[in-house]
């Protein structure tokens, strides 16, 4: 990875695999603590400070959940003291793919979603697109080419200590288990 790349907390090398072969990255669903609410308490998110006042971050994505498990999320996320994204989730009526927001992450509030459609598809372009206020637009496309705009904007706020940051992650629930998407 790039020097840009952060994780939000200390680093753990169950989370990724580097497939420089392929020149990618493989994300594993780890598993959330008991008392997780929001994405604000998950160590394993992957982010970058955002690179410029006005930017578009693009994402191809392949969603490959543990069939046997449902819960398990990743996608594409602007993290702050407030946090939106699209979320993909393994839900017990099939991938759903979210517009989530949770305002004030830090006081423990939880998520909500501005937006969901099913999702059949395994790949994804997944992007926000930033204005000079900070206020993000998300869209995906099914081939990289043709974007449709989905949920609500975003107002992007610092997080503690530095400004907002966009990447991705890979989650699970709390379950007694090693498996893992």
């Amino acid at each position: 990875l790039g020097v840009q790349w952060q994780w939000h907390a200390n680093f753990n090398p169950k989370w990724i695999f580097n497939d420089a072969t392929n020149g990618c990255i493989r994300l594993y669903s780890y598993q959330l603590t008991e008392n997780a609410v929001s994405l604000w308490d998950v160590p394993n998110l992957l982010l970058q400070k955002t690179p410029a006042d006005e930017f578009i971050a693009t994402m191809k994505l392949r969603f490959r959940p543990t069939s046997k498990y449902k819960g398990e999320r990743t996608g594409l996320i602007v993290m702050g003291f407030d946090y939106s994204g699209l979320i993909l989730e393994n839900t017990d009526n099939g991938i759903l793919l979210s517009q989530a927001e949770c305002k004030d992450a830090e006081k423990r509030n939880k998520e909500i979603a501005n937006a969901t459609a099913a999702w059949t598809d395994q790949w994804v372009y997944l992007r926000v697109s930033f204005d000079k206020q900070a206020l993000c637009r998300f869209s995906y496309s099914k081939d990289g080419k043709n974007y449709e705009t989905f949920g609500k904007p975003f107002q992007a706020k610092e997080g503690k200590w530095i400004g907002a940051k966009i990447g991705t992650f890979c989650t699970r629930p709390f379950i007694q288990t090693n498996d893992g998407g």
